[in-house]
């Protein structure tokens, strides 16, 4: 159980009669540009406020007609401005043990703005995962549920699109690389996690405060997405299967120290799913089911949708 404070019970009040104002943090990002989209095809009962970090940006959305502000993780005092008046708050953090630091001042920050509700995105935590930035999100987590704040978690398995996703297509190329060996992995497409995202903020905490949705559509290995998407496209897409070991020089390369300990982190993430010891994660859980009333997207789905 969690404690509301008064101003946040207040607001569940207000946002009843009201709009409620929702704050995208990431909003040009991999997923967040797709809870904007959604929520630009739905937007019943909220207001929509992107978040920036680039001025450019910021003017760009402005022209167009939206709602704008710039929020930087790594600036607290662009905060403020940018949570005043805010009702609900997407909330995703970069690749980077930053997100610590970054997360923590956000949600002091939305407290005392008088935010009633976090929709947090994580990972597909087990809560007992030896990965440092599985435990990074279960602090994180952990330190919203005890805020005064409503929440609500997503966690999405590994996000298919990180791999499927390039320029150029894959179609093109005829090949992807995958980093964890043939072993198995759950998947799960960024259109999912955000249309579940957006119908979270949308409908609030009344129904989804204090809520876990796991998102994990399929389980299957590189070779096998290889296989689905050939018969799928009608095209010759390989699977290039290397063990985490590849990913060894690019990592020691990298300048930024907080950057380079999110990598190793998910160098062991490879690690561990290679060798098989990945079991909490090598599972169907389908939460987009439980949130949109239907079945997430499969491969061989999104294949057809998006590669032909």
């Amino acid at each position: 159980m969690y404690i509301i404070n008064s101003l946040n019970i207040l607001n569940l009040f207000v946002m009843a009669k009201r709009e409620a104002k929702v704050l995208i943090i990431g909003a040009s990002g991999r997923v967040g540009s797709h809870v904007v989209k959604e929520l630009r095809k739905d937007s019943t009962g909220v207001s929509v406020r992107l978040s920036t970090t680039r001025n450019d940006l910021l003017e760009k959305w402005k022209t167009e007609g939206n709602e704008a502000v710039i929020l930087d993780l790594d600036r607290p005092e662009t905060f403020s401005a940018a949570l005043t008046g805010v009702d609900r708050v997407f909330l995703l953090t970069g690749y980077t043990s930053d997100m610590l630091r970054q997360s923590k001042m956000l949600v002091d920050a939305a407290e005392d703005a008088g935010v009633s509700h976090i929709v947090h995105l994580g990972v597909f935590t087990s809560r007992r995962d030896r990965i440092p930035h599985f435990i990074w999100h279960d602090l994180i987590e952990t330190y919203i549920e005890t805020s005064g704040i409503s929440w609500t978690h997503l966690h999405p398995n590994v996000i298919s699109d990180t791999t499927l996703v390039v320029d150029p297509p894959i179609t093109e190329v005829g090949s992807f690389s995958i980093f964890f060996g043939e072993a198995k992995q759950g998947w799960v497409f960024a259109s999912d996690i955000a249309e579940v995202a957006a119908a979270v903020l949308r409908e609030g905490p009344q129904k989804h405060g204090g809520a876990n949705y796991f998102l994990s559509t399929e389980v299957l290995t590189g070779p096998e997405v290889a296989n689905i998407l050939s018969k799928a496209t009608g095209k010759d897409i390989k699977c290039n299967v290397q063990g985490p070991e590849a990913l060894k020089a690019y990592i020691e390369q990298i300048p930024s120290v907080p950057v380079k300990a999110y990598m190793e982190s998910a160098l062991i993430t490879m690690e561990l799913a290679k060798s098989g010891k990945m079991e909490a994660q090598t599972v169907v859980k389908d939460d987009v089911m439980t949130v949109l009333g239907r079945p997430g997207l499969t491969m061989e789905q999104w294949a057809k949708q998006n590669l032909i």
